[in-house]
This record gives C-alpha cells, sequence and structure tokens, in this order.
C-alpha cells in the first residue's frame, strides 16, 4: 500500500487593518506555484471564546455560537502551513488576530500530552508548519523578544515546525521573499 504524500497548502490569516505584508506575501507565495489562501481578518465577525465547553460536550470541535469562524476553521484544518500576519500590540497580536486564534482550540486535540518534559496539545488536520508575522515600525527589542517567544510556546504547544518574524509596515520585497524562502523549506 503506497503512503499517501501531503500536499502543502498554506493559509494566510491577516490582520490588514494597518499593513499589506500578508497580501504581498501571498502574491510572492502565488508567484512560486503554492497553493495558498488568503483570508483577511480585519472585518470578519469573531466573537470571543465564552469557554462554554459547547464545543466539547455538545457540537464537538464545533463552536454553539456561530459567527465567520465557521468559514476560517475548516479552511485551516485542511492546511499544512499557518501564516499569521498580524499588527504587534505590546508584544503580541493585534485584538482580532488574538480573538480568532482564541477559537482555533476548536481543531485542536482534546488531549495534552507530555513531549520533551513539556505539557502539549497537537491539532487535528494537516498541519505541519507555523509561522507568526508581527508588523510594527517602532518595535523594541523587548516587544520583538516577547513576541518570538510567545509564537515559539505556540509551536512547541502544537507540536509543530515554524517561526516568527517581526517587520516594519515599508518592508522590502526582498524581506517578504526570504520569509517565503523560509515557509517553502
Amino acid at each position: 500500500m503506497k503512503k499517501q504524500v501531503l500536499r502543502e497548502n498554506i493559509v494566510i490569516i491577516s490582520d490588514d487593518s494597518r499593513q499589506n505584508v500578508g497580501k504581498q506575501l501571498y502574491d510572492t507565495l502565488c508567484k512560486q506555484k503554492k497553493e495558498v489562501q488568503y483570508i483577511s481578518i480585519g472585518n470578519v465577525n469573531v466573537k470571543p471564546c465564552y469557554n462554554c465547553a459547547g464545543c466539547t460536550y455538545k457540537t464537538y470541535g464545533k463552536c454553539v455560537v456561530q459567527d465567520d469562524g465557521d468559514y476560517i476553521y475548516p479552511k485551516l484544518l485542511n492546511a499544512t502551513t499557518w501564516i499569521i500576519v498580524t499588527p504587534l500590540m505590546w508584544g503580541t497580536y493585534s485584538f482580532q488576530t488574538k480573538r480568532v486564534l482564541d477559537k482555533v482550540a476548536l481543531i485542536g486535540d482534546r488531549h495534552y500530552y507530555v513531549s520533551k518534559k513539556e505539557l502539549v496539545k497537537r491539532m487535528q488536520g494537516n498541519m505541519k508548519k507555523y509561522f507568526a508575522i508581527g508588523i510594527k515600525d517602532e518595535c523594541s527589542l523587548e516587544e520583538k523578544e516577547t513576541f518570538t517567544s510567545l509564537i515559539k510556546e505556540n509551536i512547541t504547544i502544537m507540536s509543530v515546525t515554524g517561526e516568527a518574524f517581526v517587520l516594519r509596515e515599508d518592508s522590502s520585497q526582498e524581506s517578504i521573499l526570504q520569509i517565503a524562502r523560509e515557509v517553502s523549506k
């Protein structure tokens, strides 16, 4: 029996309310003939997670509160690579990005595991790589280190590979191309 090879499928989730780096990265990856989807979350309606446990006990894996996440999360389940592009806010994701990512637990494994002496969860679906790009023009070293540390922790918990990047809003095409190369490795 032949082992099925999983085709790379990239999803970019971008809070492009104050930048267009996500769109530039999407265009760059499309030119490289990558299978990539772009989801702009600047104006989506994703309600907060109310910690009601409905997704665990009532509608297993689906939020009982219907919103635009019903469109977003199935795309993430099928993706092998997630790229999050967000304005940096105090060393973390923007409010809109955080709201979308808080409900990603819907497609996470319900169990915890110990890996390398660390408590981790795995993701359902095909995800193998996670990248996050924080955008901020005047980013302090402390804020950059906080964001990088957060992303490393997310990568560990999700049991995937990936990396964090911090760019300015007016980043060069060469910076975008370098990230595209890292994503494609």
